[in-house]
């Protein structure tokens, strides 16, 4: 492996860090002042995958997330890259901002532990060893 497909490999982990849940969760994009109404495709405590949005990566988004029980929540977000779907919508992931906006990364973490456990136990191994007996 050569070091711009290591490196991308190690990219690639770093963005499955987190568990990811396949839900649709009403999303307001706030940019601009005006809000767009698009919804999730799957959520995990590091960013989100949207439906019916296209912005260009790079750009910075707040993101407010109606979280079932918790209610809605507001996050910034760093667009990370767009794609169209196989029925022609766009998507785009959007990386959560490492700092807390408003207790949205709280809130996101009790609705993950509400609907998974405790996430550190969602979090399945990445590679599993064979036991060997001697």
């Amino acid at each position: 492996m050569n070091e711009t497909s290591q490196h991308a490999a190690e990219q690639d982990d770093d963005r499955r860090r987190s568990p990811r849940l396949s839900v649709a969760l009403p999303v307001r994009i706030v940019a601009d002042g005006e809000p767009i109404a698009v919804e999730t495709v799957d959520i995990s405590e590091d960013g989100v995958l949207l439906s019916g949005a296209d912005f260009p990566p790079g750009d910075h988004v707040r993101l407010e997330i109606e979280l079932a029980e918790a209610g809605w929540r507001s996050l910034d977000a760093e667009v990370v890259r767009r794609e169209e779907a196989e029925n022609g919508d766009d998507r785009l992931a959007a990386r959560f901002a490492r700092i807390a906006t408003e207790g949205g990364r709280s809130a996101i973490q009790a609705f993950f532990e509400a609907r998974l456990g405790p996430v550190a136990d969602a979090v399945e191994p990445r590679r599993s060893m064979p036991v060997h007996n001697a």
